[in-house]
C-alpha cells in the first residue's frame, strides 16, 4: 500500500460519492488537503459529468429530499442547514448547486451542505402608475469566467389588463458576491412560479409570445449570462400555442419543448443547439398512460437511452419506453404526495471563496515546511488501511 502511486490514489478518490469524500477528509491531513483542493474538486465534478455517475433527483415541494437515480427506490430527507420553509422554491441545479427562493435568497450545495446567503437586493425602479410588480429569478453557470450567477427580473404589469409595462434586471455574481444592474429585459416573462429553470450552457431560456406573428405562436428567448445579450430561438414549425400549454425543459443537455393539450402530451428535443431543423419529436403520450390534463416534465434518459423518466403532474414518476410506447410507474418509498423534481449531480463545489483562500494559504505554508512530502507514505498506508 505505501508504494501505491499518488496519482492512482487521486484517480480512485475522484470516483467516490461526496458523502464518502467528506468522511475521508478526516483520515489524514494530506487527504483533507487533497479533497479540498480546487484541482480535485474540478476533477471529481468532471468525472461525475462524463460518467453520469452520482446523479440524484432533488425533490422539493413539501420538504427537501434526494433520490438516487441509479436505484430510484427511496427518498432520503435532506435537512437544509439554514431556515427553510416548504413554500420556498428550489431552482434548477448547476454542478450540484441550487438557488433557494427564500427570503433572503440562498445558494446551496445540497450534498456538501455548504451554502451562502445572498445579500439583499431591492428594486430601484419606481412602479408605473396603476401597476403591480412581480419578481422572477434565474440561476446559471458561466463556464468562461467560472462563475455562478443569479438573475433577478422585477416586472411591472397593469393592474387591470395585466399587460407588461416595464422591468428591472439585476445579476448577482458569486465571484464578486454582489448585485449589479444590467440592461432591462426587452420582453415580458410568462407568469412563472417565481423562477425559470431552463438553463443550458450558460444561457437562460424562457418562452414568450412572438409579437411579430399574426397567428398565435411563441418564440424562445435566450439570455446569455456572459454577454448579457438576448437571442431568439425558433420553436418547431409544427408547434402552435393556441389551445396548447407549451413549456420548456432541459433533457440531458438538450433543450426540449413540452406541448400539453387535453388529450395528449408531445415532447420535442433540439438535438443541435440553436438549429431549428434539428428539432425532433421525441415522444407522444396520452391516456391511459397518463391522466387527462397531466403536466409532464421530462427528467432524464435511462442508461441505455431506451427510456425517459417523466414527472407527471408533480404526483408520480414514470419510465416511458421510446420503442414500445409503454409506461411503467416508478414506486419510490418516502416520496411526498405532491412534489417537483430536478436532476442534480453530486459535487464538492465551494460557495465560500474566503474559506478556500485560507486553506490555500495553510497548504502553501505546509509545503514550505516540507510536511506534505515527508508524510505522503504515512498518508497512503494509514489512509487506505482505514478505508479498506
Amino acid at each position: 500500500m505505501p508504494n501505491l502511486p499518488f496519482e492512482l490514489i487521486e484517480d480512485i478518490l475522484r470516483r467516490l460519492p461526496v458523502k464518502s469524500l467528506k468522511r475521508f477528509r478526516a483520515v489524514a491531513k494530506t487527504w483533507c488537503y487533497l479533497i479540498d483542493s480546487d484541482n480535485f474538486i474540478n476533477l471529481h465534478l468532471r468525472q461525475s459529468l462524463i460518467s453520469t455517475s452520482h446523479r440524484n433527483l432533488i425533490i422539493g415541494g413539501l420538504g427537501v429530499y434526494s433520490v438516487d437515480l441509479e436505484a430510484l427506490d427511496k427518498a432520503h430527507v435532506i435537512k437544509p442547514p439554514f431556515y427553510y420553509k416548504s413554500v420556498d422554491g428550489i431552482s434548477n441545479s448547476c454542478n450540484g448547486i441550487v438557488l433557494v427562493m427564500s427570503d433572503p435568497l440562498v445558494l446551496w450545495n445540497t450534498f456538501s451542505r455548504e451554502y451562502m446567503t445572498l445579500p439583499n437586493c431591492s428594486t430601484e425602479m419606481q412602479a408605473p402608475f396603476e401597476s403591480y410588480g412581480k419578481v422572477a429569478y434565474g440561476f446559471g453557470y458561466d463556464s468562461e469566467s467560472d462563475d455562478y450567477k443569479v438573475v433577478r427580473v422585477a416586472e411591472f404589469r397593469h393592474k387591470i389588463t395585466h399587460i407588461w409595462m416595464a422591468s428591472e434586471t439585476k445579476i448577482f455574481s458569486l465571484r464578486s458576491k454582489s448585485w449589479r444592474r444590467i440592461g432591462d429585459f426587452p420582453y415580458a416573462l410568462p407568469f412563472l412560479r417565481g423562477n425559470w429553470r431552463v438553463h443550458l450552457n450558460g444561457v437562460m431560456h424562457t418562452l414568450v409570445e412572438d409579437p411579430e406573428e399574426i397567428e398565435a405562436t411563441a418564440v424562445i428567448m435566450a439570455f446569455n449570462l456572459r454577454t448579457e445579450m438576448h437571442t431568439p430561438i425558433l420553436l418547431p414549425s409544427e408547434v402552435r400555442i393556441r389551445g396548447v400549454d407549451v413549456s420548456l425543459d432541459v433533457l440531458d443537455g438538450c433543450l426540449c419543448v413540452v406541448c400539453t393539450s387535453r388529450h395528449r402530451v408531445v415532447i420535442w428535443v433540439m438535438k443541435e443547439y440553436g438549429v431549428r431543423n434539428s428539432w425532433m419529436k421525441l415522444l407522444t403520450i396520452s391516456p391511459p398512460l397518463i391522466e387527462r390534463n397531466d403536466i409532464v416534465k421530462p427528467l432524464t434518459y435511462s442508461r441505455d437511452g431506451a427510456k425517459v423518466l417523466l414527472n407527471c403532474d408533480d404526483k408520480r414518476l414514470l419510465w416511458y419506453d421510446l420503442a414500445n410506447h409503454t409506461a411503467e410507474e416508478v414506486v419510490v418509498e418516502g416520496l411526498p404526495f405532491v412534489f417537483y423534481a430536478e436532476v442534480c449531480v453530486e459535487s464538492l463545489v465551494k460557495l465560500d471563496n474566503s474559506v478556500a483562500e485560507v486553506k490555500k494559504k495553510v497548504q502553501r505554508k505546509e509545503k514550505r515546511k516540507g510536511k506534505i512530502r515527508s508524510t505522503r507514505d504515512d498518508f497512503l498506508s494509514e489512509g487506505f488501511k482505514l478505508v479498506l
